[in-house]
């Protein structure tokens, strides 16, 4: 399957483009991302040699207005501190990636649930943040744009900012919001304007308000993130969700 460039100890899916094929175009026809179990190890010397052509989606960058909210709220880690766009840069070169389409892991703003506001903030802060990014590194990068989730009226707004502005590749979301998962009919009117407008979504796995600290000196990403990538796949198939908005990749 994929491998993931950073030491992201979490699941994802970063399938092989090939050689000559855009990125929209296979984002928008192939990306059926929806946690699959990343394999994080360093390419062998040959492939780091050849001229990138691959395309890697499950790729994390730390905006600064995000970074600065997650150590505000003390939920930031070695891995999130220490990226740099130089690092990801390094990390393509070496394992033959063309382009990196990113994005916050968790718990990107599911930590702001009351307050709205500022996680509208920091998520249209954070997607302008990655845009000059990608200006500044033409053609290396690509934007799964963070909504300000689990917030309805804020991701609306949030959607049409990226799509219409920002030209994002398509969005980023986590498997839950705390004690709500992808299909509940809370997230409807999301999935439809997405499914109107026949987005790409990247889901990433984060830790439900439930299932915290469960079995003692096993990280949540070591166990319970693949869990919750299934709570949410069959969250979304059993409430007919995924059936209802065929149009969103």
């Amino acid at each position: 399957m994929a491998q993931d460039l950073l030491p992201c100890h979490c699941a994802g899916a970063g399938p092989f483009a090939r050689p000559g094929l855009s990125r929209r175009r296979f984002i928008a026809g192939s990306t059926a991302v929806l946690g699959l179990n990343a394999i994080v190890q360093r390419p062998p010397p040959a492939l780091a040699q050849a001229k990138p052509h691959r395309i890697d989606v499950h790729h994390h960058v730390s905006p600064t207005p995000w970074l600065d909210a997650v150590k505000k709220a003390k939920l930031d880690n070695p891995p999130i501190v220490n990226w740099s766009v130089q690092k990801s840069l390094d990390d393509m070169d070496q394992a033959g990636i063309a382009t990196a389409v990113v994005s916050p892991t968790t718990p990107q703003v599911n930590f702001l649930q009351g307050d709205p506001q500022a996680a509208a903030r920091i998520a249209r802060e954070s997607n302008e943040w990655v845009k000059q990014m990608m200006g500044d590194h033409p053609g290396r990068f690509g934007m799964f744009a963070m909504l300000p989730l689990p917030h309805i009226e804020e991701s609306l707004k949030e959607i049409a900012y990226v799509f219409d502005t920002l030209k994002a590749d398509g969005i980023g979301t986590m498997t839950n919001y705390g004690d709500k998962w992808l299909g509940y009919a809370d997230f409807a009117p999301v999935w439809e304007e997405l499914n109107r407008r026949k987005a790409t979504v990247y889901t990433h796995p984060t830790t439900a308000n439930c299932c915290r600290n469960l079995v003692q000196g096993i990280q949540e990403s070591s166990i319970e993130w693949a869990t919750d990538t299934t709570r949410a796949i069959a969250n979304l198939l059993l409430s007919g969700t995924s059936q209802r908005y065929k149009d969103i990749n």
